[in-house]
């Protein structure tokens, strides 16, 4: 058997780590708290799961819930191995809650595992099918510490039957009366083996009542952890929502603000309207909105009053233009007047003075004449005077007046200077005079006809009518405009009271939704301080917790149970032993027999050439009892004493606890698989000379087995450093 690779996904200390390793020895060298140990409980783990063997219930290993995830994340290993010629790859879930096991077939990834059936603690026992072993068979095996077997009553099966007796019963049977002595009958007793025994089982009894203690603490402690998270994690999805809620009321208030804002506009086209329409949050509202755009729709519609008939804008421009021009006609025609008086007034003078120098006779006769004209240049001037003061009727009866007199006065002229002769020079002069007078008056006449045309084109009689009728016209139009822009003032003010009303309304409802928002920000606020409060009171809690956890984690319950077990089945051994030694030789030739069908001589065999490697040939007979545990006797050289494995020192037991792994090791590999070895800080009471021969040996058994050394010596390392570099198949590797 081969591990390829170990993907802790969430083990103690452990979180998303992998691991590759070597076909041949694997070296972990580490400080104490690096996670050595973590990592060789996550191989087994992976492999087998964490539940005891040999139980009918779902019970679990003590350590279960020591390698719990430090980081709150799941429970899993995946790892990866050869075995049989295939390579597999299985994925375990360790949570309680939902344990599950999936095994692959590498690297096509198919599925294999309802191939293999559940167990009646629905369990799928992947490498137990695999390898014939049990959890605490391979640890037993593979896993060499100091310790003694936890199933050795479950390795004897799995071991050849023999017929070699042990020599270590030979002895025994020498000194069946001094051990029974030593023994002891009474349990009580100090100095016996039995009493000590006793002594030890009370000892451990307290001590494991006292782990128990803990261990019940701890348990309390640690569902209160898992409750205190439960609660924690809904705390924290109830901050969440009160988060998206706190986000929403922030909506609904920029939304608030927005439309206070707009209450305060007027709304200008339909537009608008929509836009408060779509806005609106309560029926009160829409409804309010709905009466102000009614209102206004209602004000529009209004008729406009159509009483007075207005111009045209065309009209209005034409006859304010032929009034223009009637001015303009008017103001020639004076012209045209005053230039003909002022002509009759020259011709006055002019006859005037011929008459005195040529016609003093005529005197009389020419009086009358220059009166009247005279009198012409006098109302010429009048109505000149009176055209300038805009007294227009006068000023065209004095000019009709001055033109009859002037008219008069020429024609009494032409009498008297027909009747007086002219004087040399006069007929020249009054056919000039008589011309100027003729066009003046055609123009006149033009100017008459044009006049009286515009006048008549308005159906009046004179300029007076027309100007009086544009007055009319004018005065109505500016009334009639100044009614309709009273009526639009009045439908401005109307829509503006309106819209007034509407915005007050508006605001009054607008101000209940902002109490409404006030009112959910404050209990958004009390909420949130109550969640962060009991946040932080669970914080304290779990902490607290915690450091009790820590606290009482120093004793092992596992360890407190399993020296309590040792002591009691030491006590059962003594009394056992006691029992046996009181029985006939028959009943101990009866044990012989059955230790010779029960024992292989190949596994003495293989402990007895392991030590001997070990200590240099110091010890070289080494014998395995199946009836104590597997407990481990070895011969000294010397003194050809048979020594029980407590009575050698710390450093030559640990080496025996080696022989005695590789020994059955060695055994069950040749059998099914080679198997993988796991030392664990197992040489620290080895000297520097065993210490190198045991790293030879084991570097010779990498060639057929994967080793895993953890280590937080450096002199484990440096030792096996020019020894690993003869080869690529063994990998250093490096944690934390």
């Amino acid at each position: 058997m081969r591990m390829d690779e170990l993907q802790l996904k969430g083990f103690g200390k452990w979180q998303d780590a992998s691991f590759r390793f070597a076909p041949g020895i694997n070296v972990f060298a580490a400080p104490n708290e690096a996670g050595k140990s973590t990592l060789l409980q996550g191989i087994f783990a992976a492999l087998y799961g964490m539940k005891r063997d040999y139980v009918k219930g779902a019970r679990y290993l003590p350590e279960y819930e020591k390698y719990r995830p430090w980081h709150q994340g799941d429970y899993e290993t995946i790892i990866t191995y050869h075995l049989g010629g295939k390579s597999y790859r299985l994925h375990r879930f360790l949570q309680k809650e939902r344990e599950q096991a999936r095994i692959f077939l590498d690297s096509e990834w198919t599925e294999l595992t309802d191939i293999y059936m559940e167990d009646r603690r629905k369990e799928r026992d992947f490498l137990e099918k695999h390898l014939g072993l049990t959890r605490s068979l391979f640890t037993d095996i593979t896993w060499i510490r100091r310790e003694p077997l936890s199933a050795a009553e479950h390795l004897m099966p799995s071991l050849a039957r023999t017929d070699e007796a042990n020599p270590a019963v030979n002895n025994m049977l020498t000194e069946l009366d001094r051990d029974l002595t030593a023994i002891g009958k009474k349990e009580r007793a100090e100095n016996t083996l039995l009493g000590k025994a006793g002594a030890l089982v009370a000892q451990k009894e307290a001590e494991l009542s006292n782990a128990e203690s803990a261990w019940r603490i701890i348990s309390q402690l640690t569902q209160q952890i898992a409750d205190w998270e439960l609660e924690r994690q809904e705390l924290d999805q109830q901050r969440n929502r009160l988060q998206q809620r706190k986000q929403r009321v922030s909506t609904r208030e920029l939304a608030w603000q927005e439309r206070w804002q707009k209450s305060y506009s007027v709304p200008a086209d339909a537009d608008v309207w929509d836009w408060w329409e779509r806005t609106a949050t309560s029926l009160e509202e829409k409804q309010i909105h709905g009466e102000a755009m009614a209102a206004l729709t209602r004000v529009l519609a209004s008729p406009s009053e159509e009483t007075v008939e207005i111009l045209s804008t065309f009209d209005r421009e034409k006859l304010q233009a032929d009034y223009a021009k009637g001015v303009q006609l008017r103001k020639r025609w004076e012209e045209a007047h005053l230039h003909l008086a002022k002509l009759a007034a020259s011709t006055m003078n002019a006859g005037a003075r011929r008459q005195d120098r040529h016609m003093e006779g005529q005197k009389k006769q020419q009086r009358y004449p220059v009166w009247m004209w005279g009198s012409a240049g006098l109302l010429a001037v009048i109505g000149f005077i009176s055209g300038v003061t805009d007294q227009t009727a006068l000023s065209v009866i004095l000019l009709v007046l001055t033109a009859v007199v002037a008219g008069m006065a020429w024609i009494k002229t032409r009498s008297v200077a027909k009747a007086g002769g002219q004087s040399p020079g006069t007929p020249a002069t009054t056919d000039l005079a008589t011309q100027a007078w003729q066009r003046q008056q055609e123009e006149l006449s033009a100017l008459d006809v044009e006049l009286h045309q515009l006048i008549v084109a308005w159906g009046v009689d004179d300029w007076e009518a027309f100007a009086e009728k544009r007055d009319a016209l004018l005065n109505s139009q500016i009334s009639r405009e100044s009614s309709q822009l009273k009526a639009q003032l009045s439908q401005k003010q109307e829509e503006e009271q309106i819209i007034t009303c509407w915005g007050e309304r508006l605001r009054t409802v607008l101000e209940q939704e902002k109490t409404v928002l006030e009112s959910e920000q404050g209990a958004w606020r009390t909420e949130w301080q109550h969640i962060e409060e009991r946040m932080q009171h669970i914080r304290e809690q779990i902490a607290r917790a915690t450091g009790e956890v820590a606290a009482h984690d120093t004793v092992s319950l596992a360890k407190a149970k399993g020296e309590y077990d040792e002591a009691v089945a030491g006590l059962r051994q003594l009394q056992q032993k006691r029992e046996s030694l009181q029985v006939a030789r028959d009943t101990l030739q009866e044990a012989l027999a059955e230790w010779n069908r029960d024992v292989s001589p190949g596994v003495n065999e293989q402990a007895s050439h392991v030590l001997g490697r070990i200590t240099g040939g110091a010890y070289r007979d080494v014998r395995l009892d199946p009836h104590e545990r597997f407990a481990i006797r070895v011969m000294e050289p010397s003194r050809q004493l048979v020594l029980e494995q407590e009575q050698c020192s710390t450093g030559t037991q640990d080496q025996l606890y080696l022989s005695q792994r590789l020994a059955l090791h060695q055994h069950v590999s040749q059998q099914s698989e080679p198997l993988p070895l796991f030392f664990d800080d197992h040489f620290v009471h080895y000297d520097e000379a065993r210490l190198q021969r045991t790293l030879e040996y084991v570097v010779e058994r990498s060639q057929e087995h994967q080793i895993f050394l953890f280590t937080c010596q450096e002199r484990e390392k440096k030792i096996l450093e020019p020894l690993l570099g003869v080869s690529n198949r063994h990998l250093v590797h490096t944690l934390g």
